[in-house]
Formats: C-alpha cells, structure tokens, sequence
C-alpha cells in the first residue's frame, strides 16, 4: 500500500467497510422481510442511482446494442448472487458469508484452468489447496454447528462466488469496450428487470420496522450502487491488480461488524480458518510485498 496515494488508500478502506458491512444488513433484513424482497430492493436501488448518475454524465447504457449481454450479465452476476446472499444471511454469520465471498479469485484460477486449459502458476495452485483448507477448518470448527441449513448456506455462497469467477472471466474473453460504469449500471437495470417481479410476488404484509427500512437503504444505495462507484474509481486510479485487494478487508470489516452489532465472534480455529483463506488469496493474486520491499 506504501505506493497507492492516500486518497486511493481512503478508498480502498472505505469499501472494504461498505462491502464488510452489507452481510451484516443482510443479516438484519433477511429475517424481517424475506430473502427475495431483500435482493430485489438491494438491485432496483442500486440500478436507479447507477444509470441516474450514467446519466448525468451523459453516458449511454448503449441498451439496444447490448440487452442481451447486460440481461446475461445482471442475471449471473448480480441477481442470482445477490439472492445466494440473502438466503444464506438466514443461517450463516457475517464474517463467514464474507470469507467465503473472498474464495472469487481462487474460483477463478480453477474455472480458467477447466474451461479455458489456463494453466496456472505454482502460487495459485498452492493458493487452491491453501484456501480450500481454509474452508474446511472454518467449516468443521469454526463457531457455528454444520447443521443443514449452514451447509446449504455455505453451497449458495459458493455457487455465488463461482458464478462471479465465471463473470469475471467471461469479461476478460470477450470484451465490450464500454465504459465500466456503464456496464455497471447497464448490467445492474437487467438484473433490476430479472428480479423485479420476484420482489413484486415477496412484497411483505405489513411495513418493516424503520431500523429494517433504513437497512434495506443503506444496503441498496451504500453498500451496493456507492460501493461500485468507489470500485471503479480505484479500477481507473490504481488499476485492477490493487483495487482487488479489497478482498482482504471486507472479511475483516464483516468480522468486526458482526462482532460489534450482532454479537458474532470467532472461535481460535475460526481465526486459523479466515488467515488460511486470506493467505490464500493473497498466493493466488500472486501479492508479495516483502519483494519490494526488498527491491
């Protein structure tokens, strides 16, 4: 980080914050108005601010070119995921949602390494075996009993993650040319139409409490349409091989949210489990910074 400017750093540790903080809403909303209510509120507020602000800066979402494309992407990356989320909000403790999440770049390394014979280096490998192990420690003695519906939670967040790693690779094969706010905003409006009538159908009976209400806000305009803005300006400051490591601090961040807010704390083998996959991460995005500091 010594080398990223302190508005960048800002940045970055602001997301980490926001991004950390939205297992924790989840958490709070899920039990009060439902998982699909949830992820549909989440994706209409964070497309509305989105394509407002593409507006502003008379950015085309280019729609009729790309309906399809955005639709695809708004489906697999976004709403599909973000219903994954919810549902596993209802049984799995922040922090665990958000280590889980961080599995994205490992997911990657084995998905380019099936589908596109990308045969990957002897860190990302090392990265694999590590993260998976981490995984397993979390699973089998971290804080939290391997009942059913845990386990089922811990399968939506890796089918989650897995289908952002498919994404992320499908972006990189086949590139568009647009401007990555406007496949933002663009790929969050087709989401915001995938899931629309779901949320319609889940509406709740009766008015969520105003704590749920402003939950429901934050998560949407904060943690969702907001975080992506700060994504993007650090893709196009820093470029992508620092914005990604926002993967480290958002489990950190959920972790102490959930341990602040809702009483949510780690075990010892917990904390073994959440260093292995974070060591994990940082093998497979290959981040060394003791060679520089050695350069």
């Amino acid at each position: 980080y010594h080398s990223m400017p302190l508005a960048s750093l800002i940045r970055l540790v602001l997301l980490g914050m926001i991004w950390g903080a939205s297992f924790l809403f989840q958490r709070i909303t899920v039990p009060a108005v439902g998982v699909a209510f949830t992820a549909s509120i989440r994706i209409v507020l964070s497309a509305l601010m989105l394509v407002l602000i593409a507006r502003v800066l008379g950015l085309s979402l280019q729609w009729r070119t790309h309906w399809r494309v955005w639709l695809f992407l708004g489906t697999v990356n976004t709403a599909i995921p973000f219903l994954c989320f919810a549902a596993a909000a209802r049984s799995l403790p922040a922090g665990y949602m958000a280590v889980i999440n961080a599995t994205v770049p490992l997911l990657t390394v084995i998905l380019a390494w099936a589908m596109f014979r990308i045969r990957p280096s002897a860190s990302k490998r090392a990265g694999v075996v590590v993260g998976l192990l981490g995984v397993a420690v979390l699973a089998r003695y971290g804080s939290i009993a391997m009942t059913a519906p845990v386990l089922l939670g811990i399968g939506l967040l890796f089918a989650a993650a897995a289908m952002y790693a498919y994404i992320a690779l499908y972006v990189r094969q086949y590139p568009l040319g647009v401007d990555p706010l406007v496949m933002a905003a663009a790929s969050q409006l087709g989401a915001a139409f995938v899931i629309l009538p779901l949320g319609i159908h889940s509406l709740p009976t009766e008015l969520p409490s105003l704590q749920v209400l402003a939950c429901l806000l934050v998560l949407g305009i904060v943690c969702t349409g907001v975080a992506y803005l700060l994504y993007f300006r650090l893709l196009s400051d820093v470029g992508s091989e620092k914005a990604v490591t926002n993967t480290f601090l958002v489990p950190l961040f959920a972790q102490l949210w959930g341990a602040l807010f809702l009483d949510e704390h780690l075990t010892a083998f917990g904390a073994i489990g959440f260093a292995l996959v974070l060591l994990a991460v940082a093998l497979v995005l290959e981040i060394r910074p003791w060679r520089k500091a050695q350069a």
